[in-house]
C-alpha cells in the first residue's frame, strides 16, 4: 500500500493567519482590546498591530504566557506512524518556529495567548477542564449550526450575501468526501431485497495472537447464517477451528419470537427453546430465578424480529423530533444575529504564500443566546427521543436494578454539555478568499463563559481552512478554554486529497493540557481505492503513558450491485503500547439464497424446567 499511496501532506501549509504562537498581543480595529491571559496592557494603542509572519521576530511590549513546549513522550516510540501515508512533520513551538513532531502523528500545535480573556477568577471546585473543553466543543457546535441558518438569507445585506455563499461553498466541497460504497454495492436496494428474499451470509474470520506460547497460536471462527425477514425465521450455525480443522459448536434457530439451542458436544440430541416474548415473568416464575438469586423487571422482553417499516418510521420520528428541536434552537440564534463587514483584513498562509482576506464578523446576542440553550437542554431531557433511548438501558438487565441513579447520571452528563452560559455577546469572524470561500473561523477575542458544574472561564476558536483545491482538504486550528490560569486545548488537523483513483484522508483530534502535552489523541487515515474498492486505514488512541492502534487493509468484492458483496480483510492488525496483540484476516459474503430453515420439534423449554433437570444437565454437562 505505501506504493500506490500517492497522498502527500504539504508541510509548508500548516503556516496560517492564526495568532501565532510566542507572538505579541495585539489589537484589532473593532475590540479595541489588548489583553493576554493574565496580563492587561497599561500602555494606550491606536492602532492595530498587523499579525506576524512565521519567520518574523516580533518585540514584545507586553509579555504573554508562555506555555512550555511539550516534551517528548516516553511512549511516542511505542505507537509508530503509519509507513502508509505522510502525516504532517511539523508542529509551531513557542518561538514561532517548526520543530520535529515526536509523535508523527501530524501538526501539533501549542496553545497560543489568545486576546481578550477576563481576568483569571478563583478556583472553584467544579468539573475539570477535560470536561469542560467537551462542553466548550458543544458550545461551538451549536453556535455553528446557527450560523449556517445563514444560507438562506441571500436577499439580505452585502455581509450575508457574502457569508451566505461562503457557506453554500463549503458544504459543496463536504458532499465530495462522501464515500461511494454504498452506491457502488446498492446498500439501499439490498437492504429492500432483505425484507423480502433470504439471505446467506458467511463470517470468516482467523485471529493469530503473536505472543501466545504452545501450539496453539490462532483460531479461526466460522459463523454460516440465514436470514428470512417475511417470514421471521434464522438460522445459524457456529463453527471453531484451529490449522484448518474446523469443529461444528452448534447452531441457533429463530423463528418468531423463540430461539432454539442445539450444541451436540454438551447437549447431544437434545434442543432447547427460549420464548422471549415474556421474559422477564417467565424467568421470575422458573427454578432459574431461585438458583441463580436474581430477578428481571415484570415486564422485560426482546424483540428479535421487529418490524422494520416501523423501527424505520419510529427512527425517522426520533430524528424529526431531535431535527425539530435543533431547528428552533437555530431560528432563535440566527433571529438575533448582527453582521457587519470586517473592515481590516487578515494576513493567511497558502502554500507558502501569503494573502489577506477580509470577511464577516457575526454577534450574537447573548441573552437570546443563553435562553435558547436552556430551551433547547429541557427539550432534549423532556423529549420522546431521549426517552426512548433510555429505556432502552431501563430494560437492560445490567442497569434493571439502579436505573433512577444511572438516568439522573444521563441527565447531568446532558446539562452540562448545554450548560455554558455566555457572560458577553459572543463574537465569531468568518474570513472567505476572492472566490468566496471560508478560510477561517475565529473569535477576536476571548468570549468569558460561566456555567454552575463547569470550570471555565473564558474559550477561543481559531480554525484555519487552507486546501487549494477545495479548503477542506486541509484544517487547521482548535478550541481554546480558559480556566484560571491553565489553558487547554482541543485541536483539530486535517489533510485530504481526492483523485480519479482514490481519496485518503488523515485526521488528527488532540487534547492538551496547560504545559501542550498531550492529554489524549486520536488519530485517523485512511486510503481508498475507487477502482478497485480497496481500503488501508490505520487509527489510534493515545493517553500519556499509552497507546492502542488498528490498522487493517482489504477490499470489498465479488460485487453484484442490489444483491451481494464480499468484504475481505487481507490484514488486520491491533497494538498496544507498541506491540502487536492480535492479526487477523478474514472475510463477510452476503448473497441471496434458496435454502429453507427447519425449526426445531420436540424442544425443552429452559424455563420450564424443574430444579432436578436443571441439575442433571449441570452434571451431564460438567461430568
Amino acid at each position: 500500500m505505501e506504493e500506490n499511496n500517492k497522498f502527500e501532506t504539504n508541510t509548508d501549509s500548516s503556516g496560517s493567519g492564526s495568532i501565532l504562537y510566542g507572538s505579541e498581543s495585539q489589537q484589532t480595529e473593532e475590540s479595541g482590546h489588548f489583553s493576554v491571559y493574565g496580563a492587561e496592557s497599561q500602555q494606550p494603542v491606536s492602532a492595530s498591530v498587523p499579525l506576524a509572519k512565521p519567520s518574523e521576530e516580533t518585540s514584545r511590549t507586553v509579555t504573554p504566557v508562555q506555555l512550555a513546549k511539550p516534551t517528548e513522550p516516553e511512549q511516542a516510540s511505542q505507537v509508530p506512524p503509519p509507513v502508509f501515508m505522510q502525516p504532517g512533520q511539523f508542529y509551531q513551538s513557542g518561538n514561532g518556529q517548526p520543530d520535529q513532531n515526536p509523535m508523527g502523528f501530524g501538526p501539533m500545535q501549542v496553545s497560543p495567548p489568545v486576546q481578550g480573556a477576563p481576568e483569571a477568577k478563583p478556583k472553584k471546585s467544579k468539573t475539570g477542564p477535560v470536561v469542560g473543553i467537551l462542553c466548550a466543543a458543544a458550545v461551538v457546535i451549536v453556535i455553528v449550526i446557527g450560523i449556517l441558518a445563514v444560507r438562506s438569507f441571500l436577499g439580505g445585506g452585502d455581509p450575508r450575501k457574502q457569508l451566505a455563499r461562503g457557506i453554500a461553498n463549503m458544504t459543496k466541497e463536504m458532499a465530495a468526501y462522501q464515500s461511494s460504497i454504498a452506491g457502488d454495492i446498492g446498500l439501499a436496494e439490498l437492504n429492500k431485497l432483505k425484507e423480502t428474499e433470504p439471505m446467506h451470509t458467511n463470517i470468516d474470520f482467523s485471529f493469530t495472537d503473536p505472543n501466545a506460547e504452545g501450539s496453539f497460536t490462532n483460531i479461526d471462527i466460522g459463523i454460516d447464517a440465514v436470514t428470512d425477514y417475511r417470514n421471521k425465521l434464522a438460522e445459524c450455525d457456529v463453527s471453531l477451528g484451529t490449522y484448518g480443522i474446523d469443529m461444528s459448536i452448534g447452531s441457533i434457530v429463530m423463528a418468531g419470537n423463540t430461539m432454539y439451542l442445539s450444541v451436540p458436544l454438551v447437549f447431544h440430541d437434545e434442543v432447547y427453546s427460549l420464548d422471549l416474548t415474556n421474559l422477564g415473568r417467565d424467568f421470575n416464575n422458573s427454578a432459574w430465578s431461585s438458583l441463580i438469586g436474581e430477578t428481571l423487571p415484570e415486564d422485560y422482553s426482546l424483540t428479535l424480529f421487529g418490524d422494520r417499516e416501523t423501527a424505520e418510521d419510529s427512527e425517522n420520528a426520533e430524528e424529526s423530533e431531535i431535527l425539530s428541536i435543533l431547528n428552533r434552537q437555530r431560528s432563535v440564534t440566527a433571529e438575533t444575529m448582527k453582521f457587519e463587514a470586517i473592515r481590516q483584513k487578515r494576513e493567511f498562509t497558502f502554500g507558502g504564500t501569503y494573502a489577506e482576506y477580509g470577511g464577516v464578523r457575526v454577534t450574537i446576542d447573548k441573552d437570546a443566546y443563553n435562553e435558547s440553550m436552556e430551551a433547547l437542554k429541557n427539550d432534549i431531557l423532556a423529549s420522546e427521543s431521549y426517552k426512548a433511548f433510555m429505556e432502552g438501558f431501563q430494560t437492560s438487565y445490567a442497569y434493571a436494578d439502579d436505573f433512577d441513579a444511572f438516568k439522573e447520571e444521563m441527565d447531568y452528563v446532558v446539562e452540562q454539555l448545554f450548560g455554558l452560559r455566555f457572560e458577553q455577546d459572543p463574537v465569531v469572524d468568518v474570513y472567505l478568499d476572492k472566490k468566496g470561500r471560508i478560510v477561517n473561523i475565529s473569535t477576536p477575542e476571548d468570549i468569558a463563559v460561566s456555567g454552575q458544574d463547569i470550570d471555565m472561564d473564558s474559550i477561543a476558536v481559531d480554525i484555519d481552512f487552507s486546501g487549494t483545491e477545495r479548503t477542506l482538504d486541509s484544517i487547521e486550528g482548535g478550541i481554546y478554554v480558559q480556566s484560571g490560569d491553565e489553558i487547554l486545548y482541543m485541536g483539530i488537523s486535517r489533510a485530504a486529497a481526492i483523485t480519479e483513483d482514490y481519496y485518503s484522508e488523515d485526521l488528527t483530534l488532540r487534547i492538551q493540557d496547560n504545559n501542550s502535552n498531550d492529554e489524549i489523541t486520536f488519530w485517523y487515515a485512511n486510503d481508498w481505492g475507487y477502482a478497485d474498492h480497496s481500503f488501508d486505514l490505520e487509527m489510534a488512541v493515545e493517553v500519556p503513558g499509552s497507546g492502542i492502534k488498528f490498522g487493517a487493509e482489504g477490499a470489498f468484492t465479488d460485487i453484484v450491485k442490489g444483491e451481494g458483496y464480499t468484504f475481505r480483510l487481507n490484514r488486520g492488525r491491533l497494538t498496544v503500547d507498541g506491540e502487536d496483540m492480535l492479526l487477523m484476516t478474514g472475510s463477510i459474503e452476503t448473497e441471496p439464497t434458496d435454502r429453507t430453515i427447519e425449526v426445531p420439534e420436540n424442544a425443552t423449554n429452559v424455563l420450564d424446567m424443574s430444579m432436578s433437570e436443571i441439575m442433571s444437565l449441570f452434571y451431564g454437562t460438567f461430568y
